[in-house]
Parts: C-alpha cells; sequence; structure tokens
C-alpha cells in the first residue's frame, strides 16, 4: 500500500476545508524542523493523522513518553503541519509529496505550503578565519508550482521575494512538480540557514519563515520573540566558545626545512 494520510484522532477538531497544509521537513540549518516544531507547542496543535503505508519508515519517535510515527500531522480546523525530525530518503521523496497532495485534495485544503532551509553562499575565502556566522538577511524567497495571481499576491504581501532561479530537491522539489498539475495551489518558503561550526540549528532562520507564514496567515498569531532569544543564547555560547578555544590552542611550530629568524 503506497503512502496514505490517516486521521488518527477522532476527538480532536476535523480539519475543514479551506484550511492551509504547511510541510516542515529537515534542510539546511534544520530551519524548517525548528519552524514547524514551534508552530506545534506555541498553538498547542494535537496529532491528528499519520503518513503509513508499506513505504513507510519502521522508526518510532518517542517524545514526552509518546510513541509517533516519523511522519505526521499535528493540526487544527484551519491549519494542519505535517513534520518529520528524520529526512526523506529520496526515493521516498515523491511518494510522500504525492500523499501530502492527495490528503490535502481530500480535505478540502485551499493552500499546500512547503518549509525549507537552504545553504547560504560562502561569504569568506577558503582557509580564512571566521568568527560565528553573522546573523543573515533573513530573506525569505518564494516559489510556486504554477502561476497563481492570489496566491503570488498574497506571497507578496508577506515580504516573501519570487525566486526567479534555483534548484529545489527533496520534498519541497517533489511538491512543487506534483503541485503543476494538481488543482490545490503549492508554494515554497526558503530562508538562507546555516548550522555553523557547532552543528546548531538556526533558530532565526526558523522565525524568518514563521513571521512569512503569520504575514500570510495572520490568524496563526505566533510570537517568534522567545525563538529569537534561544537564537541569541546559541550565539552568545558559540562566540565564548570560540575564544576560548583560540585562547587554548598553541601556536603551530614552523614546518620543517623552513627558514625562521632562529635559524
Amino acid at each position: 500500500m503506497p503512502l496514505e494520510w490517516r486521521s488518527t484522532d477522532a476527538s480532536a477538531p476535523p480539519f475543514a476545508p479551506g484550511g492551509i497544509v504547511v510541510s516542515s521537513f529537515p534542510s539546511a540549518g534544520l530551519a524548517a524542523t525548528v519552524a514547524g516544531h514551534y508552530i506545534v507547542k506555541t498553538l498547542k496543535l494535537p496529532r491528528i493523522g499519520v503518513f503509513d503505508g508499506t513505504d513507510s519508515q519502521p522508526i518510532a519517535v518517542v517524545q514526552n513518553g509518546q510513541v509517533h510515527p516519523p511522519i505526521r500531522v499535528y493540526g487544527r480546523p484551519d491549519l494542519a503541519v505535517v513534520l518529520s525530525e528524520l529526512p526523506v530518503p529520496p526515493d521516498l521523496a515523491f511518494p510522500l509529496a504525492q500523499a501530502i497532495l492527495t490528503g490535502a485534495e481530500q480535505r478540502k485544503a485551499r493552500l499546500v505550503i512547503g518549509l525549507e532551509g537552504v545553504m547560504p553562499h560562502p561569504s569568506e575565502a577558503p582557509g580564512a578565519p571566521t568568527d560565528p556566522p553573522a546573523p543573515n538577511d533573513e530573506t525569505v524567497w518564494a516559489t510556486c508550482a504554477r502561476e497563481e495571481a492570489g496566491l503570488s499576491a498574497e506571497l507578496k504581501r508577506a515580504n516573501a521575494r519570487r525566486l526567479e532561479d534555483g534548484v529545489i530537491g527533496g520534498l519541497s522539489g517533489g511538491l512543487l512538480i506534483e503541485g503543476i498539475t494538481r488543482p490545490t495551489p503549492v508554494a515554497v518558503l526558503l530562508v538562507s540557514a546555516s548550522t555553523g561550526a557547532e552543528g546548531f540549528p538556526d533558530h532565526r532562520a526558523g522565525a524568518a519563515l514563521i513571521e512569512t507564514l503569520d504575514r500570510m496567515l495572520p490568524e496563526l498569531k505566533i510570537d517568534t520573540g522567545p525563538l529569537r532569544t534561544q537564537a541569541e543564547v546559541i550565539e552568545k555560547a558559540l562566540r565564548a566558545a570560540m575564544k576560548a578555544r583560540a585562547r587554548s590552542v598553541p601556536e603551530a611550530p614552523p614546518e620543517q626545512g623552513q627558514p625562521t629568524i632562529y635559524g
């Protein structure tokens, strides 16, 4: 059986026609994952569905003592968030994109939005010393599966810049390709994100994605202040760690065979 969006919680309010479906899966800087989890936590969204089938991964995720499948859906009548902490295997990306769009169509969603973090362009020459990465300009880019005048205007009002050229792979790429011929409009929001040298998630990039969604969907009303505070805490810790490391690393001795001022 192929992957299928299956509702699981009969006690939760059903997803209503005209709602929004948001997909949040790991990508650069874990920006989309940060955004998805923050939305679920802030809005206190219950789990309302799962994706299962013979193509699903045999992995259990345990959170707060509760067992979840790796790909699950949280939501309320006007919003569904499809998320996973695990990257989507390449051979599963397109079937999952098809399953998300089929589930959205069955539930008469008005829009599917993919969240995506992308690697920033290098700002330093190779080998140059670096500090913890400076905050990027937090520009959020957007692209749609096909031209939709109303959706384009909605993205413009949300200050999402139109992506003119680029390559988008994985689940978001699958959503866009499959969305070309599907009745439900599909858009992807992209933000430059980095994990830095220590591998920390990019909370600022996650906040930028949420704030763009918030401008598109004023009913969300999500305060990203705590998320940005977390970003500042991480950056301060990084700077302190890198300064301490610089003080503790001894100066490298000169290479053998090279003349020095000491002969």
